[in-house]
């Protein structure tokens, strides 16, 4: 069962059951104080249920004329104990003799209600206690069947209890509906405690509230035991309940629905499908279901009745057949609510408040209390008037509604009120009209089943036929039932085993001829006979002449029955085929139950029994391994025998399956590089099959990714034969830390894995952020965006900054650690890095303009840069140098140096192309790396040796 928190914090979370199959949320209401308007919409899925067709109907006139029979009870005894609401009785009806007894009621006019019938024990004896409410009299009552004792507890005037609740302690538990209070009386110490609910009348007797039905649910569990109090509050239109250890109030406000006034008059607690649900029946002709609460709302459905105006009320619930029973007060109905289905409904959330004088949790609004005071108890003892009834018997159909049952009474004004289900599923109700003034009992008809398998048996002479006899009970009280035989051939004894038991149950009929039993068909018939009841089904016994046996003949396995093979072997099974009567004839053998891809052959196929053959069963490789039950069947004409014992042949796999290995398992990034791994995939044995691969990273990082190029699918051939691709592991720019990436390789096979560990680290800028001061000067972060942003989210930048990065860290980290210890050294490296910023301002400007072929683009900003920063810083010294050595300097030697320059620029560039189309990272590092300083060489040697040249010849 599901139960509210202890605590009001807790009610946020709503636990939806994990058995619910088929579980519909339409729509959430919201609080009592801010209720959706939206009118909702039910029976989204109400299961119809075949229920019980017929009932046998037994009305008992009440002797007391104009009675007003109203609540009704059953003992464990099987007597019904009922008020009499306009004579003022208590009356007890035994339908073991017919036998009425009324006890006339201490208080005048009290107007009796409803009943609880308890079982309890006084010192050693067992006694039967009936605590009923007088409505009248402002009264609640007990009455002691071992004593003929009442006792009456007196309430405050106006407070008019209706409906009535006993636990297992013996409480009270009553609802007030004239002073709209929720009440519980200990009997033992005759003390009374008063729940005055929210909203509650001032004046006793006029309510406003009107609280009806009350139900108390017991809970116990490990260090935990607690009552909730369930109510309806016809007036207020609400259902409530109250947790009495902490006195916290949860109202559901049905006014919030949109669909008008529900006028709840009883509650009970049933199970729907699984889930513990609160039942409700209300009086604008619908019953409705409330799903307990489990913390934060109710899932709530309701059904509207078949019959129009149907009045209903006084709910039972009956457990085995998985229904609520109610009257139907205005129509003359007793009907039941199926609750097998699946519960489909809309969100219900209830409010929560505490009654004063507790503290700690929201407190319900004025005039809520609970008060506690004791009030005095009087007893007496009255005699019983016995009489005897008389019963009228009919039978009652079912009219089947929308998971709603009625069975219609005889009288449709017989005004039924209050229903009871005794132990032996009996439905027991008043009949509250003065006219009718009846009780009423629905008994299931005893209904029996006999059947017999087989039908028909034949047989020669001296033989026996046995019969298996089937005795099911269809409906009623099972009673003892006596089998015997009908219109048995002569010379036949037959045999029950047993003859006589209670149903159901199946017993084994023999009959025995002799040798003059004569020949013949026989109809017979087995007869069930259970009191006044008597069932019988026919069989059929065919006493033939002997005649010559036919041919027939058997199949058996000889020696081995199992073996087993690899894949592509074979297997023999040894067959034995034997004449069993007749004479021979031509049998022929086959066998079914192979595996996909194997074949069978037999070295004798027919033959006339007796003789031998012996099966051969060939697999393949690729014949799927398992255990298969080969069934050798001989067939002759129509007859067919399959041998004894089956063979089994289990096919064990040939080894099947791959390697996944990688070129490293530790790899060293820092921040906005790349690095390629080659991945391996290698078939083992007869392996077949595309390996897909992919990759996770732990712990998760987005800004490291894993990309597979060419392939991410892989296809070794078998036999050892291996397929290869590239994996390019990306860290970006704000990735720091150490990575494991499982690359996985899937299969028919297990997947395979291949562990690497990753360490990022920082990639700082050390030389600028050391010239500038800080890594968010905006010179460090130009060059930091530009490597980023651009040249790392390429392919050639990404594996030029990898050469470039090997080269940078050898010596930035001494020379950024000098600048900080220096600060006229970080004074001249600032001049002398305007000259690069500038030059890379306009590479990265040069890599925007290009920006439509990010390759490209890439291409083109390193060249520009290399050729700026060689003219920028290395063509002065390389102009002194040439100047120098300028009368060595020919035109033939300026041709040379062009040719030499160019045939390696083209072949670099025809590297980079290929490396690019092929994606092959290390290529890429080389002719990246060799443009750029091909493109520094050229800006500081091109322009001082045609500088030179030119002076030369002005000289």
């Amino acid at each position: 069962m599901s139960f509210p928190k202890s605590s009001i914090v807790t009610r946020g979370n709503l636990t939806r059951v994990g058995i619910f199959t088929a579980l519909i949320i339409l729509s959430t209401l919201a609080p009592i104080q801010s209720i959706s308007a939206t009118a909702p919409q039910f029976n989204a899925h109400i299961e119809v249920v075949s229920p019980i067709q017929k009932f046998a109907l037994t009305q008992w006139k009440v002797p007391s004329s104009a009675a007003g029979p109203y609540g009704i009870g059953t003992d464990t005894n099987g007597r019904v104990w009922f008020t009499e609401n306009a004579t003022n009785k208590l009356a007890r009806f035994d339908p073991a003799t017919n036998n009425f007894i009324e006890w006339n009621i201490t208080t005048p006019n009290s107007q009796p209600r409803n009943i609880f019938v308890k079982l309890v024990t006084v010192g050693n004896l067992s006694a039967t206690q009936v605590f009923f409410t007088e409505y009248a009299a402002s009264k609640v009552a007990r009455f002691d069947s071992s004593s003929n004792n009442f006792t009456e507890w007196s309430l405050p005037a106006g407070s008019n209890p209706t409906s009535i609740y006993v636990d297992e302690n013996n409480d009270i538990w009553f609802t007030e509906s004239g002073r709209d209070i929720i009440a519980r009386l200990v009997t033992s110490t005759s003390t009374l405690t008063e729940w005055t609910l929210p909203g509650a009348t001032g004046t006793p007797g006029s309510p406003l509230l009107e609280p009806s039905g009350i139900y108390v649910q017991v809970v116990t569990r490990p260090a935990y035991r607690n009552r909730f109090v369930w109510f309806a509050e016809t007036l207020g239109n609400k259902v409530g309940r109250i947790e009495v250890t902490s006195n916290e109030l949860s109202i559901w406000d049905l006014s919030g629905l949109g669909l008008g006034t529900y006028s709840p008059t009883d509650i009970v607690q049933g199970v729907y499908q699984t889930l513990p649900v609160s039942i409700i029946t209300n009086m604008n002709n619908k019953i409705s279901v409330l799903g307990n609460d489990t913390g934060g709302g109710s899932l709530y459905q309701e059904t509207v009745l078949p019959a129009i105006n149907s009045g209903p009320m006084g709910l039972a619930y009956d457990s085995p057949r998985n229904a609520a029973w109610f009257a139907e007060n205005n129509v003359g109905k007793i009907a039941n609510l199926n609750t097998t289905s699946v519960l489909a409904g809309q969100l219900l959330t209830p409010t929560y408040c505490t009654i004063p004088p507790h503290t700690g949790t929201t407190i319900c609004a004025s005039p809520s209390t609970m008060t506690v005071a004791n009030i005095t108890s009087t007893a007496s003892t009255v005699v019983g008037v016995t009489s005897l009834g008389s019963p009228a018997s009919s039978t009652v159909t079912v009219s089947p509604g929308l998971g709603v049952f009625e069975y219609p009474l005889p009288s449709n004004s017989s005004r039924p009120t209050h229903v009871a289900v005794d132990s032996a599923g009996n439905v027991w109700f008043t009949e509250n009209n003065a006219t009718d003034n009846r009780i009423g009992r629905f008994s299931i008809p005893y209904i029996l089943q006999v059947s017999a398998s087989p039908t028909v048996r034949n047989i020669h002479p001296g033989q026996a036929a046995t019969f298996s006899v089937n005795v099911t009970l269809t409906s009623g009280v099972a009673q003892p039932v006596q089998l015997s035989l009908v219109n048995a051939p002569p010379g036949v004894t037959p045999a029950f085993n047993p003859q006589t038991q209670t149903p159901p149950f199946t017993s084994t009929l023999t009959i025995t001829t002799t040798n003059s039993t004569p020949t013949g068909t026989f109809p017979i018939s087995i007869k069930a006979t259970s009191g006044s009841l008597v069932v019988s089904t026919p069989i059929t016994l065919n006493v033939q002449a002997v005649q010559a046996p036919p041919f027939d003949f058997s199949v058996s396995l000889v020696g081995a029955a199992t073996a087993t093979i690899l894949q592509g072997g074979s297997a023999s099974f040894n067959v034995s085929v034997g004449l069993t009567s007749g004479s021979p004839k031509t049998v022929s053998l086959t066998a079914s139950g192979l595996p996909t891809g194997a074949s069978y052959s037999f070295t004798n196929s027919s033959g006339t029994p007796p003789f031998s053959s012996t099966l051969n069963v060939i697999t393949g490789v690729y014949t799927p391994g398992g255990t298969y039950q080969i069934t050798i069947t001989g067939t002759s004409g129509s007859l067919m025998h399959t041998a004894t014992p089956t063979a089994s042949l289990t096919v064990t796999e040939l080894p099947r399956d791959f390697n996944l290995t990688a070129s490293a398992t530790q790899i060293l990034l820092v921040q906005s590089s790349k690095t390629v791994l080659t991945i391996t995939v290698a078939s083992v044995g007869y392996f077949n099959g595309n390996v897909t691969l992919s990759s996770a990273i732990t712990p998760s990082q987005p800004g490291l990714t894993v990309n597979f190029a060419p392939y991410s699918t892989l296809y070794p051939p078998p036999n050892g034969g291996i397929a290869q691709t590239a994996v390019g592991i990306t860290a970006q720019k704000n990735t720091v830390g150490t990575y494991q990436i499982t690359i996985t390789g899937s299969s028919s096979t297990p997947p395979r894995t291949h562990q690497l560990t990753i360490t990022v680290q920082v990639s700082p800028c050390l030389i600028a952020t050391a010239t500038y001061g800080s890594e968010l000067a905006p010179q460090v972060q130009f060059l930091r965006d530009f490597r980023d942003q651009q040249i790392m989210n390429t392919f050639a930048g990404s594996n030029f900054m990898t050469a470039f990065n090997a080269w940078y860290y050898s010596f930035s980290p001494g020379v950024a650690q000098y600048e900080y210890s220096h600060p006229t050294v970080r004074t001249i490296a600032k001049t002398a890095l305007y000259p690069l910023i500038g030059v890379l301002q306009l590479s990265s400007s040069t890599f925007t303009l290009f920006a439509f072929n990010p390759e490209f683009a890439a291409l083109t900003a390193g060249l520009v840069a290399g050729a700026l920063i060689g003219l920028v810083y290395l063509s002065l010294p390389v102009f002194g140098t040439l100047w120098i050595t300028r009368r060595k300097i020919s035109a033939q030697t300026k041709r040379h140096i062009s040719l030499i320059m160019t045939t390696l620029f083209i072949a670099l560039l025809g590297l980079f192309i290929a490396s690019e189309i092929l994606a092959m990272p290390f290529e890429m590092m080389l002719s990246s790396a060799g443009l750029v300083l091909a493109a520094v060489l050229a800006g500081s040697l091109l322009p001082s040796l045609y500088a030179v040249q030119y002076i030369k010849r002005r000289i």
